[in-house]
């Protein structure tokens, strides 16, 4: 059975939705996860490809987007519509889908309207999909 956790956040300024996403990566890539970011379209998976490198320029997160000519192993993948990795136990989803076909689903929440609709709607269709449901109030 599939986990979905929300990890919701009570108020958002700028760019906090991707500073959770970070700490995120970086515990599950210590951790030994393999991770999917499942973006909105290409736009969102370039923003951000570049925001995880220029995040803290003392850490390193190793990470492609798929769909690139060149074939890279990393710990953490970026894509959107159906473009996903041949292996990974985590999705990070910030498509307005909800994802299926994974054991663990990871949303992002955050006080803006369009997200909180799209995470209410993805919240129901995994409780209709029998998933264990976690929420994380940050």
């Amino acid at each position: 059975m599939a986990r979905a956790d929300f990890y919701q956040l009570k108020q958002s300024h700028g760019n906090d939705r991707y500073r959770l996403l970070q700490q995120l990566l970086s515990k599950s890539v210590g951790a030994g996860h393999q991770v999917h970011i499942h973006c909105r379209d290409a736009a969102e998976a370039a923003h951000l490809d570049d925001y995880i490198w220029a995040f803290k320029p003392e850490s390193f997160l190793p990470h492609h987007q798929l769909g690139q000519e060149q074939k890279i192993q990393s710990p953490i993948t970026l894509g959107y519509q159906d473009l996903w990795p041949e292996e990974a136990d985590i999705c990070i989803n910030f498509s307005p889908d909800p994802v299926s076909g994974i054991a663990r689903i990871i949303e992002i929440v955050v006080q803006e309207p369009d997200i909180l609709q799209q995470t209410r709607e993805h919240y129901r269709h995994y409780q209709q999909q029998g998933h264990t449901l976690h929420v994380h109030k940050i």
